[in-house]
Formats: C-alpha cells, sequence, structure tokens
C-alpha cells in the first residue's frame, strides 16, 4: 500500500499571494510530482492548513482542481481553516456524528485515522470529549488492525521553542488511547512548517514541512523565520513486513551524475 502525505497548503483567494508566493502555484508543483511520478499510490492525504484564512474561494479552488487529480484523496482541517466554510465546499467529506471532519478507512489490514484537531478561536489543537470517544471507539473497533494516524497538530514536543505552545493542548488525554490499542504503526502530521522525524512515547511520527512556506529550523529563539523553500511531500509504503517514508520535493534538482546499476 502506499500513502501520499502533503499539507499545509495555505491557499488564498485566487490573485492573492501569501508572503509574496502563489501558494496554488506550489501546490500545483507538487500535485504534478504525483501525478507524473506516484499516479498509483491508494490515497492521497492532506492534512489540514488547507486555506490560510478559511476563505471560500480558497477552498473552492482546490476542489477544482482536485476533480482532475487521479488519486483519491482526503481532506483533514487545521487551525487556519474555517469548519462551516469547508464543509460547504467539501460537503462529502468525513464528518463523524457531532460534526468534527474526521473518518477512517481500511485499507489492506490498516486502519487510517483522520483527526479534527481544530479548536476554533484557540492557538492550540485539542480533541475534546466528543473527539476523544470517537477515537476511542474507532480504535477498538480496530483490534486486529496496525494503525496509522493523521493529525494536523503534533501531539507532542517538536524540539521547537516557537512550536511548544501551538501543538496539541491535551496530549495526556491522547496518548493512552493510543498506546491502549498497542498496533499504532504511525503519526503523520503537518503545522510545523519544518520537516521533522522522532518518536512520541515509543511511536514513531513524521512531520512534512508542506507545499507552501516553510520555517527555519531554530533550537534557541521563538522567532518563526518563514522561507520558501522547494515545496515537498512524503510517501509512505506500507506492508506487514515494511514501513517506509520517502520525502519527495516537486522539482528533481540537477542531475551531477548516473551510477549505473549493479
Amino acid at each position: 500500500m502506499r500513502i501520499i502525505h502533503v499539507t499545509d497548503t495555505h491557499l488564498v483567494a485566487p490573485g492573492n499571494l501569501l508572503f509574496g508566493i502563489d501558494p496554488m502555484q506550489r501546490l500545483e508543483a507538487v500535485l504534478r510530482k504525483i501525478e507524473a511520478d506516484f499516479s498509483d499510490a491508494d490515497l492521497c492525504v492532506i492534512s489540514g492548513d488547507l486555506a490560510d484564512a478559511g476563505e471560500p474561494d480558497a477552498y473552492q479552488m482546490l476542489r477544482d482542481r482536485l476533480e482532475t487529480f487521479p488519486v483519491a484523496t482526503r481532506l483533514l482541517i487545521g487551525n487556519h481553516d474555517d469548519r462551516e466554510n469547508f464543509r460547504s465546499a467539501f460537503p462529502e467529506a468525513m464528518t463523524d456524528n457531532n460534526g468534527f471532519i474526521q473518518g477512517f478507512d481500511d485499507l489492506e489490514g490498516t486502519r487510517l485515522i483522520y483527526l479534527d484537531t481544530l479548536e476554533p478561536g484557540a492557538i492550540q489543537g485539542r480533541l475534546c470529549d466528543k473527539r476523544l470517544s470517537w477515537l476511542k471507539r474507532t480504535l477498538d473497533g480496530a483490534a486486529d488492525k496496525r494503525v496509522v494516524i493523521f493529525t494536523h497538530y503534533p501531539f507532542v514536543s517538536v524540539g521547537l521553542p516557537h512550536c511548544e505552545k501551538i501543538l496539541l493542548s491535551n496530549p495526556i488525554d491522547v496518548m493512552p488511547l493510543l498506546h491502549a490499542h498497542d498496533g499504532v504503526r504511525h503519526i503523520f502530521c503537518g503545522h510545523v512548517h519544518v520537516a521533522t522525524a522522532g518518536q512520541w512515547e515509543g511511536i514513531p511520527f513524521t512531520i512534512s514541512a508542506g507545499t507552501c512556506h516553510h520555517i527555519v529550523p531554530d533550537f534557541v529563539n521563538d522567532d518563526a523565520r518563514f522561507v520558501a523553500m522547494t515545496p515537498q511531500f512524503d510517501v509512505a509504503t506500507i506492508t506487514d513486513e515494511k514501513f517506509l517514508i520517502h520525502r519527495i520535493e516537486a522539482q528533481d534538482p540537477p542531475v551531477l551524475a548516473i551510477m549505473p546499476g549493479v
């Protein structure tokens, strides 16, 4: 099974720029790369901050583009998104019984869980009691499956001072649920705009830097310096024997030489 992870598209209304760059143009480069090299993927997950200001026109632009995208796609929302505007543009998106934009797919023995961590008006994400109950039921229903989590907000520290106060506000409620399942293989996140990987309490996680602007990693200062590196995404290959993640840039760099295969 092959899963594409894209995040932090930060789309703005057509004709507008964000920090002097065109977020749609940068997303387009990623989608074209996927179409060229990974069109056989089983699924693409875009994990939030779809629109920089939650504008209806930005969501409509995304919808229009995805209509011709050959890979089935699941959409999450992040702190920059507007839940109602998103739902208006994507009424068919997965929604739980309480109206949160979350759901799951079962593919090849794996339950892929998509979380809605948006807490409107707050700088931190949150899984409220209703969302925690939903997550517990969804994990309980996957007792015989491995589990992969997709979330906009990282759950625990990522080692960057400017991020420490804008992560999920209640990991103490979430992590025990993941440990209770004993089959959570990976957590995919966005939000940070810095490519990061590691483990939280023994569970591996990967954060993609995203398609729009990026942040220079700074292990000392609270300030975030925005830059525009090459848009990127992750490709996960998941089987019973292996769990591989490759980071792909939207534009290929110049080839310096070719080493013949052996």
